[in-house]
């Protein structure tokens, strides 16, 4: 605790309470977290909650402090759970959806408002895109001006939102008058459906989908209509699982890369279209909420020194780079040999594809063929045929994700790096987000771990461990049988027709056999 007291950044967070959107979604839950155990004393989190699924707002937030995120907070200082209070309301409504009693209590009560509620569908619809994305940070807007004691406003975007552009800096980029919020969203209001819809490749010109689209109108936005806000604006990368907190590799979606290493260890994702040398710039969810904490606290610091919101960069590409390729030789290594899924499909393997017929070629072999196969053998023997679906939804995810696999972008961290340079030592370690520290052979590796344990909940025990193993060994032996299969069959047929490929033919079958030898070997070992 005493540590905590001599933190500058925990004093600041001392009695003011925080208004608070897309408080369950995976940012948000992971910062109430560390804002709860950093910062014990932080006043009250006002979060914006609708309803889901049957349950109500207070529902889902008992179910959320239930989850294994919260564990050490539940037993370092559980009573701290109840500075947490539901607000009902939906960014899609008018106001937000806020009753007239929450409303003031928001308006009279909160010094901090971090608006991170989004969508995060690639393939969203462009109208909800819109009225959630921009919509949602109008009404934010409109709220902010009204709360009296208002200090720091952060709203959450995404380092893609200009991934127009090869390098990015730390500035806002004029969109042009053709993307006025305003008026875009008005034509969400009467302009039909089907006809927004047709107008959606032409508003995305050389972005990828709707999402990196709506999170730059909403910077226009901020920057036409919110200047004299004590604004700032967090830009974030791929967010993947934790570093360090609240456990090495923690994760609980599979947004992202989560649903790609999950898709690969199952031996269900075999090609990919991208680029092995780009680099993957991925951000531990923990190092990004230690840095949003700490913008909240500077904003109120520097508003009144700069002329107009300051933008900051969480990326890690470009400080400490990791190629697809390096990751990807670090995923087959894990699934393959070291700590592989309970239950895959086939053996892991995964290559990248540099253009469109390599890539059909590919899929066809090594996807739609053994989907036919497994389909046709469950068909058979009275089972459930999934994999031709299961194919379906993995080309429809790995096709939203090829932008951002085939490309790199170079983001400048000036304001990044100015923020660590006005945090104390102490600061620096309770919040620490130095790209530099992270060890990349260590970090992935918890990651994979991660997907196993915490989004799939397998059996993590020796025992089952020892028996993934051997499933992979089988596998292995299978694709040698099948490879010498398959080659005998073809030499034989050249055999037939050609002597110099008969000659070719017996030195490859002393090949083989030294081969299955090998492999009898290992059996038997």
């Amino acid at each position: 605790m005493d540590v905590l007291e001599s933190s500058q950044v925990s004093h600041f967070y001392k009695g003011k309470n925080i208004f608070l959107t897309g408080g369950t979604g995976f940012l948000g839950k992971c910062f109430i977290e560390k804002i709860l155990r950093s910062c014990p004393d932080v006043g009250n989190i006002y979060m914006l909650c609708r309803g889901k699924k049957g349950k109500s707002p207070t529902e889902r937030t008992s179910a959320m402090f239930s989850e294994m995120l919260f564990d050490n907070l539940r037993a370092e200082n559980p009573n701290c759970i109840q500075k947490v209070i539901p607000v009902i309301g939906d960014v899609l409504e008018e106001n937000l959806g806020l009753s007239e009693e929450d409303e003031t209590q928001i308006i009279e009560n909160v010094h901090i408002m971090i608006h991170s509620a989004a969508t995060i569908r690639f393939d969203e619809h462009i109208k909800l895109s819109l009225q959630l994305n921009v919509g949602g940070t109008v009404k934010m807007v409109n709220l902010a001006r009204r709360v009296k004691n208002l200090v720091s406003f952060i709203h959450v975007s995404t380092a893609y939102a200009n991934c127009n552009l090869s390098d990015i800096e730390e500035v806002y980029y004029e969109m042009g008058a053709e993307y006025n919020p305003v008026k875009l969203l008005e034509l969400c209001e009467w302009m039909d459906e089907d006809v927004l819809a047709s107008m959606t490749d032409t508003l995305l010109r050389d972005r990828p989908n709707t999402y990196c689209l709506t999170k730059a109108i909403s910077e226009e936005f901020l920057f036409q209509h919110a200047k004299d806000l004590p604004l700032s604006i967090f830009r974030p990368s791929i967010i993947g699982a934790s570093w360090q907190e609240p456990a090495p590799g923690w994760i609980d979606n599979f947004n992202g890369p989560s649903g790609l290493f999950i898709a690969v260890g199952k031996g269900v994702l075999r090609i990919l279209e991208g680029d092995v040398n780009k680099v993957a710039d991925i951000i531990p969810i923990d190092y990004c909420v230690n840095m949003l904490i700490c913008v909240g606290w500077y904003t109120s610091i520097i508003t009144k020194q700069v002329e107009t919101p300051l933008i900051y960069h969480c990326t890690s590409g470009s400080k400490k780079p990791y190629t697809w390729f390096q990751l990807g030789t670090l995923m087959l290594e894990f699934f393959q040999t070291k700590e592989p899924y309970n239950q895959v499909f086939r053996r892991p393997d995964v290559n990248f594809a540099t253009n469109k017929l390599e890539l059909e070629y590919w899929k066809t072999f090594s996807h739609w063929i053994p989907a036919y196969l497994a389909d046709g053998l469950a068909h058979v023997t009275g089972q459930k045929a999934i994999m031709l679906r299961t194919y379906d939804k993995v080309h429809r995810a790995s096709k939203t994700f090829t932008f951002f696999t085939k490309r790199e972008w170079t983001w400048t961290d000036g304001n990044c790096n100015m923020l660590m340079s006005k945090m104390s030592d102490i600061d620096r370690r309770i919040y620490n987000f130095n790209v530099h520290d992270i060890i990349w052979e260590d970090y992935y590796p918890n990651y994979f771990r991660g997907t196993k344990k915490y989004i799939l909940k397998e059996d993590m025990s020796p025992t089952k461990l020892q028996e993934a193993r051997a499933q992979q060994a089988r596998l292995q032996r299978v694709w040698y049988v099948t490879v010498s299969v398959v080659t005998l069959l073809i030499g034989r047929f050249l055999f037939l027709k050609s002597p110099v490929c008969r000659n070719l033919w017996f030195k490859l079958l002393g090949i083989i056999v030294r081969l299955l030898r090998q492999i009898r070997l290992t059996i038997v070992s």
